[in-house]
């Protein structure tokens, strides 16, 4: 009898053993999708995120872009203006033969 209580008693530890076995495989497999479900996640916001900064340059790229044109319309009007102020104000050699050019212009028009 003692042969069978031993026999029984081994395949019940054995029986046990593939018990906690089953169950540690199950935890590692468990960690190994709960990993698996982070990392997907983490990369989805990575991606989002990379996304986002795109946007945000691109928009800040428009934005000094737009800025730039007006800038340079505004400094291109005030040279502009600085220039016919200079030519309207002083009486210059080459702002008297511009006059006159212009008046000869149009008299050559008139005549014809």
């Amino acid at each position: 009898m003692k042969t069978q209580e031993q026999l029984t008693k081994s395949f019940t530890a054995a029986d046990d053993m593939v018990k906690k076995f089953w169950d540690m495989w199950m935890v590692g497999l468990g960690s190994v999708t709960w990993t698996q479900e982070q990392m997907e996640i983490m990369g989805k916001k990575y991606l989002e995120q990379r996304q986002l900064a795109r946007d945000e340059s691109k928009r800040v790229i428009e934005e000094l872009l737009k800025q730039v044109q007006t800038n340079q319309a505004q400094s291109q009007k005030m040279v502009q203006e600085a220039v016919g102020t200079i030519f309207t104000t002083v009486d210059t050699p080459f702002s008297s033969f511009y006059e006159d050019f212009v008046k000869k212009m149009q008299e050559l028009v008139k005549e014809n």
